[in-house]
């Protein structure tokens, strides 16, 4: 089974109601984890990485084909994505790597200068028929620690959104709506009125970031309203990190299949949750 487009799969996902399962790979391991996860669970899904991820031995090539071998081996269906690239160089070394799908994160620019950005990234992609990924709004960092007045300027206008697919033509637009990058300060404050009135004006799969720590009843609310992906790094990370440290007190580094292997297996398991939660709602 070949890598396919990403938009693809997000297309059939937003029509049956249903959710994808982006994973942050940084490494082999996590590559393998991921096309573990989605073999046994028979789940699409998406291999994602930033450019500090796939800076590796090799590049975004080797990237490509460990994907692409685990893929082929498995015979799952899914995408590699380029998560937050931030220059068109970057976009087309992924493209013409095999990277099925990529996104240039214009969301830090002023509104007119993104749209640039992503109507540029868009001609680029589609030429090589990968798919494009548009963000429209910020989404706080680590902290998450903005006011209420500052969170609601910072999240996506739904009227803006409707220009901005308009104006670009990308296949997903990724939208704030409250979710944060790594770990929630205090009580998720997730805007679903804001979220169903993005979904009535774009008919695009809608994307959301900062899926970790998010409560399983928020994330089946947001896919009811739209979002066919949710991307996923800091809890996977937290998986094989807790694995490695319970592994430490169970099992020598001197043997390092048997020190390693239970990690492996949490971080496989924690794909598993997702995967099941987003297919579910």
């Amino acid at each position: 089974m070949p890598l396919l487009p990403m938009h693809l799969l997000l297309r059939d996902a937003r029509a049956e109601g249903r959710c994808l399962a982006a994973l942050e790979c940084w490494d082999s391991t996590s590559v393998r984890a991921i096309a573990t996860a989605a073999e046994r669970t028979g789940a699409s899904v998406i291999f994602q990485a930033s450019p500090a991820e796939y800076a590796l031995p090799g590049g975004p090539e080797a990237l490509r084909e460990l994907v692409g071998w685990h893929v082929e081996r498995t015979g799952i269906e899914a995408a590699l994505h380029l998560d937050h690239g931030m220059k068109l160089s970057e976009v087309e070394e992924c493209v013409r790597a095999g990277f099925t799908s990529v996104m240039l994160d214009g969301s830090h620019f002023p509104y007119e200068e993104n749209v640039r950005l992503t109507r540029e990234t868009v001609d680029i992609a589609h030429a090589f028929g990968a798919s494009v990924e548009g963000e429209l709004g910020h989404v706080a960092g680590l902290e998450g620690d903005i006011s209420v007045s500052e969170e609601d300027a910072l999240q996506t206008d739904p009227g803006q959104a409707a220009d901005f697919v308009a104006r670009t033509g990308l296949d997903c637009l990724a939208v704030a709506i409250g979710t944060v990058h790594g770990v929630y300060r205090g009580e998720p404050q997730i805007n679903l009125e804001r979220l169903e009135q993005i979904a009535a004006r774009v008919e695009q799969p809608l994307v959301l970031h900062g899926g970790s720590g998010t409560p399983e009843g928020l994330v089946r609310e947001c896919i009811r309203r739209g979002v066919a992906k949710i991307n996923i790094c800091t809890e996977l990370q937290q998986a094989w990190l807790g694995g490695i440290e319970e592994s430490g007190r169970t099992n020598s580094i001197s043997a390092p299949g048997r020190f390693y292997a239970p990690a492996f297996e949490a971080l496989v398991q924690r794909i598993i949750e997702k995967i099941e939660l987003f297919r579910s709602a």
